[in-house]
């Protein structure tokens, strides 16, 4: 069986990364055409309503906070931050729509929270706030909630009419070498440092059992030869014996397990996941990759050490992830509903 999609995130120029390696980013993909306070006079509430919206849900279902990190990572990753990934594959939208790939498809979450907080803003500002934005102001109050600072988002993003499908085959799969996930990181705007600052957040969440535990099938390639040295065997059979039992294979498809299995309710956001994989206790290849790469160890090391900066990293890179190939000024359209396009409540 193939290895899983999982979670889980221009003016060329030369960046110098901290390891000391030139990485080539395509810088021009995150825009500057972003404003903190978009809303200001428009729609003076909408932060506050999504904030409202997003700590009520969470109350309900803890799912949420890693579910729509990984909505506006698969978003954002794919074609830009347009809110293609919350259009349904039926009636006028596209069939082949984000939302069916089978990246995402049925692990989805958090979707109904961002369409509640649509729904509130349209009663007060009706036409004004892109389901983008949403999704990016959402994406930054689960960040608190999981234990992060509170950071400012700059708006103005527009939605797009749709997204073919067949792009989310671009998501990184959990079996990818550190060579290509910096390469592919890099052609959409972020760094190395982005990358490993990023895949923190799998310390918090679901993964699903169809292949994701780190062993020989999984882990093919001279690449991954030093991932495969540090795998921690007797952690992956609890795994497999707990959560994604052999006998069970058939069903592995809708089987998940956590992915901090000794605390699968209350990881220590972040900084765990830097240490888990250190001791190669992690269920997803490319994650313990990162911790033997020459080209990141060190830093997978820095922030097994030191969570505040982990924190003021993740913050800055979620920002710039919410940058990236967006649509803005005449560009798409501001949806009523974020699950349809304008032309469906119209037609």
């Amino acid at each position: 069986m193939k290895p899983p999609l999982v979670f889980l995130l221009t003016l060329l120029g030369i960046v110098t990364s901290s390891l000391g390696e030139n990485v080539v980013v395509n810088t021009t993909s995150v825009s500057d055409k972003l404003q903190v306070g978009f809303y200001k006079l428009s729609c003076p509430n909408a932060e506050k309503i999504v904030e409202d919206v997003i700590n009520k849900s969470s109350k309900q279902n803890q799912g949420i906070i890693p579910g729509i990190i990984r909505l506006h990572f698969h978003d954002c990753y794919v074609t830009g931050c347009d809110a293609s990934i919350l259009l349904t594959p039926e009636r006028y939208n596209s069939l082949n729509a984000e939302m069916a790939h089978p990246a995402n498809s049925i692990s989805l979450r958090g979707m109904d929270a961002l369409e509640a907080a649509k729904a509130d803003i349209e009663k007060q500002c009706p036409g004004i706030v892109s389901c983008a934005d949403i999704l990016a102001f959402a994406a930054r109050d689960v960040v608190v909630l999981a234990g992060n600072p509170r950071y400012e988002v700059p708006a103005g993003r527009r939605d797009s009419f749709s997204t073919d499908g067949s792009f989310a085959n671009d998501l990184p799969k959990g079996n990818h070498s550190v060579d290509h996930l910096i390469k592919t990181f890099a052609e959409r705007g972020l760094t190395t440092e982005d990358l490993i600052v990023l895949e923190g957040s799998h310390s918090i969440g679901q993964t699903r059992c169809l292949n994701t535990i780190a062993d020989n099938s999984s882990m093919v390639g001279d690449e991954m030869l030093g991932a495969k040295t540090l795998v921690d065997r007797p952690f992956q059979q609890m795994v497999k014996q707990k959560f994604c039992p052999e006998s069970q294979e058939e069903l592995f498809w809708n089987m998940t397990s956590p992915l901090v299995p000794a605390n699968p309710n209350t990881s220590n956001w972040g900084i765990s996941y830097y240490d888990d994989i250190m001791k190669g206790k992690s269920l997803i290849p490319s994650d313990i990759a990162l911790a033997v790469d020459p080209s990141t160890k060190e830093l997978v090391a820095h922030f097994a050490s030191d969570s505040a900066d982990w924190q003021k990293k993740f913050n800055e890179a979620m920002i710039k992830l919410g940058k990236i190939n967006i649509l803005t000024d005449k560009q798409g359209e501001i949806r009523k509903t974020c699950r349809w396009v304008n032309a469906v409540n119209t037609a």
